[in-house]
């Protein structure tokens, strides 16, 4: 039982089961969304020292990249598919949030379950979310114009929901509670998804049961986003010779963006319609996770057979 309860993908299924099946709870949550995602940042940010940025010189390099894939690459794809697909002006604020989002936590761990360059993706992730201080505000003004609401009330939330965590976990890093976090990171970092994806989706829970006009197209631009540049980029790698743990490195820039980020502002500064975008891809990306688990097994195998057997 104990081990169904720290697993990602059943945690993740049951957040948008519960979702659907509880909307009504959703509403009484909404005001915790945000709070939750500080608490998985924070709890995210434990497993980084600030030693690791240094010396500065290496760390330009990773960072650069991680802002063309994630920014540059997997937000002109996001914006083009939404503009092309979205039928309403919330649902196009949805997705212009989600392009505006930093990297996905999940980069970081699933680089280490594929085996990938870590440091990369360490360097290179959180070197975004930093950065996404500036992006973030510039990209949600630039797509949305003054009609909306202003970069500055954003940016606000992104102190909060980035750097601030990010120096707490600095404190924590150093104090006794960090040998209970190490053990217990996973799980209390899936939990607090837990709470996200279900609030969001259950606020939601009308266009995932009914309202298929809108689901197709943001589940069109979610599965185009994610495993269409997966491969594409696997093969992009493949051609320029990139060895894999680069290559590994690169598909998870790429492809993940932090979609509860984009949810919880979408509902907390715009509307429930503006959070649809970040909800549905926060879905696919649960399958996204369970292929990827998938492939590490796989390749596990392939490479241990003695261990398989």
């Amino acid at each position: 039982m104990l081990k169904i309860l720290k697993n990602r993908t059943f945690i993740l299924v049951f957040a948008f089961v519960s979702g659907l099946l509880f909307s009504d709870l959703a509403q009484q949550a909404g005001p915790l969304t945000m709070p939750a995602l500080a608490f998985v940042l924070t709890i995210s940010a434990t497993q980084l020292s600030l030693q690791q940025f240094r010396p500065l010189k290496m760390i330009i390099r990773p960072i650069i990249f991680a802002i063309l894939l994630n920014y540059l690459l997997l937000g002109a794809v996001i914006l083009v598919l939404a503009w092309l697909l979205m039928p309403t002006r919330d649902l196009w604020i949805g997705y212009v949030l989600v392009a505006a989002a930093p990297p996905g936590i999940a980069i970081i761990p699933f680089t280490y379950i594929l085996k990938g360059d870590l440091r990369s993706s360490m360097t290179g992730t959180f070197g975004a979310f930093l950065l996404s201080l500036l992006l973030t505000p510039t990209i949600v003004y630039l797509f949305t114009g003054e009609a909306a609401v202003s970069p500055y009330r954003l940016l606000s939330t992104i102190i909060l929901l980035i750097l601030l965590p990010f120096f707490l976990s600095q404190l924590l890093r150093k104090s006794r509670a960090n040998l209970y976090i190490a053990k217990w990171r996973g799980t209390m970092v899936n939990w607090g998804f837990f709470l996200v994806i279900s609030t969001v989706v259950g606020l939601n829970s009308n266009v995932f049961l009914k309202d298929y006009h809108v689901l197709i197209p943001v589940s069109i631009v979610a599965a185009v986003s994610c495993f269409g540049l997966a491969y594409s980029v696997e093969l992009i790698g493949k051609k320029l010779y990139l060895n894999e743990p680069e290559r590994i490195s690169y598909i998870l820039l790429s492809t993940i963006k932090n979609s509860a980020f984009a949810a919880a502002v979408g509902l907390a500064l715009y509307s429930e319609a503006a959070s649809v975008p970040g909800a549905v891809i926060s879905a696919w990306y649960a399958l996204y996770f369970v292929l990827m688990g998938m492939r590490a097994d796989k390749k596990s195998k392939m490479d241990n057979p003695k261990e398989a057997e």
